[in-house]
């Protein structure tokens, strides 16, 4: 493993971000928006490829990782807010973003908001709403993760995620175990992300699906849309509407469920780095 990204903090209107930067500034730009409850480095495997074509661009959101908490909340706007000023104070733009899950929703709200600050745009896994049985399902899985229970050591913590995610490509289980937790007071391993996070997939969201279907229908830019058949998050449906409603998109399907990133990294490459380069070379 050839990790060779640099550690990156900045201070955006009294918050603290972390980040990870991998290739050359003088490369094209790709910004990584990484889903709920887990931290930028999910996108280690990924942007340890794309580094040798492009500038890589890993940002812990608000309340993940080691960036941090917002007394104000999360709602899908605060966190579009951020990127913009990260995007501004990095001086990046326009550039291509990448975003998987909650990802998704900010990348939408960046890209609909500014679409001349966006050259494509990569979705995975998510849209402006989730399908009727994926509302619920997150929202269990989010509050099941949310408040896990502490660990001894990082032995008991990977016996933990190994059950959980066993179709996961064995490295995103080392990245969980190496970046998602943090040494309490007491010695014990915790979740670095801030608990409040899991109102999100609450009802205090739903003002933000009509939003981002507007924020949608914005979407000029080259959009590739990409879902798991097995999901339990989005649906043919959802993805129908969204292939409608967004002006320049497309849609490929994966045999998989909303982390078939996760379990298979070599395909998510293989539909994204074309989609990269022919928009690149335009």
């Amino acid at each position: 493993m050839n990790d060779t990204f640099q550690d990156g903090w900045i201070t955006l209107e009294g918050l603290r971000f972390h980040y990870t930067e991998w290739g050359s500034p003088s490369k094209p730009t790709v910004l990584m928006l990484h889903g709920l409850n887990v931290t930028c480095h999910t996108w280690d495997p990924f942007a340890r490829v794309l580094q040798n074509d492009y500038h890589v661009l890993c940002l812990d959101l608000r309340g993940h990782g080691d960036s941090d908490w917002a007394r104000c909340g999360y709602r899908v706007r605060q966190f579009a807010q951020d990127v913009h000023k990260f995007i501004d104070a990095m001086g990046n733009g326009p550039l291509h973003l990448v975003g998987h899950s909650n990802g998704v929703r900010v990348g939408i709200a960046v890209a609909g908001e500014r679409p001349e600050m966006i050259r494509t745009l990569a979705l995975s896994d998510a849209g402006p709403q989730n399908s009727a049985t994926g509302a619920i399902a997150m929202r269990d899985f989010i509050t099941e993760t949310t408040n896990l229970r502490s660990f001894r050591d990082e032995a008991e913590l990977r016996k933990f995620y190994l059950g959980y995610h066993p179709e996961w490509d064995p490295e995103f289980i080392d990245l969980h175990v190496k970046y998602q937790m943090r040494r309490n007071w007491a010695g014990k391993l915790v979740p670095k992300q801030d608990p409040d996070l899991q109102w999100i997939v609450g009802s205090i969201s739903l003002p933000d699906v009509k939003y981002l279907w507007k924020m949608a229908a914005r979407l000029s830019m080259p959009t590739q849309i990409m879902a798991g058949r097995n999901s339990n998050v989005i649906d043919a449906e959802v993805v129908e509407k969204m292939v409608k409603t967004m002006p320049n998109a497309r849609a490929t399907w994966f045999d998989g469920g909303h982390y078939f990133l996760r379990e298979k990294p070599q395909e998510f490459l293989d539909c994204l780095q074309p989609f990269l380069a022919e928009h690149e070379s335009k």
